[in-house]
């Protein structure tokens, strides 16, 4: 019964995380002051690598449900998806972290650091991340995999190159973490020196939102790191633990649409105004055609 339950809910999960996001993305893709902005671009690949991992969730979630892991090629193939665009995701983390410490630090700097090609390079790197993560966890040496019995990831020990790969992960993403603390604290301390200067800016508000979602994304990424890196120092050593740690991972894609549909009243203003729209449709639909399901046998 509890394989029916967490396997449903993480494809519930996944799909609606992933629906969610993709409503975003497309939202700051039409909005062309948003995507000029540096920041934004780095959440939007960061969106994208969010999205990506939904599928592999999903996927899972299957497995799950039938207590099945599939064939081992798709167990591998299904953790070449998501572990390397976790990790393209921390480091993109902290590249955003970077950018809004260099922007109020020396925005002269910012404008050749983060400059429209600057900014290309830096997801490039991040990209390059993920493409070394994706040869390596293909290998014949290294690998990780799903284990529905125990509802989540773990890699694949009795290969050679797994505990290395496992070993580089977490010190990318764990001192990650430290590297953007350390940063975000520069932010709020600058920020308090100069908030009457800030706070005349245009872009005042803008900024704001910026940097509450960024914090939330930092500050999030770095509990689930630290947590799946090191829970067998902080938390029980059970099914349920595990459990835990699988369903951070898969609603860390859902942490930005959530904040970003918090901070930025135009978009939900746009989707109440487009859920009565479509609730006024249906209703006078309903009017004028009211024995339309009856004349059509429910076809």
């Amino acid at each position: 019964q509890s394989d029916i339950i967490v396997g449903v809910a993480m494809i519930i999960l996944s799909v609606v995380c992933a629906i969610a996001y993709s409503i975003i993305l497309v939202a700051i893709w039409r909005d062309k002051e948003l995507i000029r902005m540096t920041s934004y671009k780095f959440m939007f690949v960061l969106g994208w690598c969010d999205v990506i991992q939904c599928f592999p969730h999903t996927v899972t979630g299957v497995f799950t449900l039938y207590q099945s892991t599939g064939a081992y090629w798709l167990a591998k193939l299904m953790g070449v998806m998501a572990t390397p665009f976790y990790v393209g995701y921390a480091v993109l983390t902290v590249m955003l972290s970077v950018n809004r410490f260099v922007l109020l630090a020396s925005p002269h700097w910012d404008k050749i650091l983060f400059s429209p090609k600057a900014t290309m390079i830096w997801i490039g790197v991040a990209c390059g991340f993920m493409v070394f993560y994706m040869i390596a966890l293909a290998s014949p040496w290294a690998s990780i995999i799903y284990h529905p019995d125990m509802y989540s990831w773990d890699y694949d020990y009795s290969l050679p190159g797994s505990f290395y790969v496992q070993k580089m992960e977490m010190v990318i993403e764990v001192g990650g973490i430290f590297l953007s603390g350390f940063l975000y604290i520069g932010v709020v301390i600058m920020l308090m020196r100069t908030r009457k200067r800030f706070a005349a800016s245009r872009n005042y508000t803008t900024e704001v939102k910026i940097l509450i979602q960024a914090l939330t994304i930092t500050v999030y990424c770095s509990i689930l790191n630290i947590l799946w890196h090191n829970y067998q120092y902080i938390l029980p050593l059970d099914l349920w633990t595990y459990m835990a740690l699988n369903f951070m991972w898969i609603f860390n894609s859902g942490v930005y649409p959530l904040i970003y549909f918090i901070v930025n009243s135009a978009l939900r203003g746009k989707i109440v105004r487009a859920t009565r729209e479509t609730k006024t449709m249906f209703t006078a639909h309903s009017r004028v055609f009211p024995n339309e399901h009856s004349k059509t046998n429910g076809t």
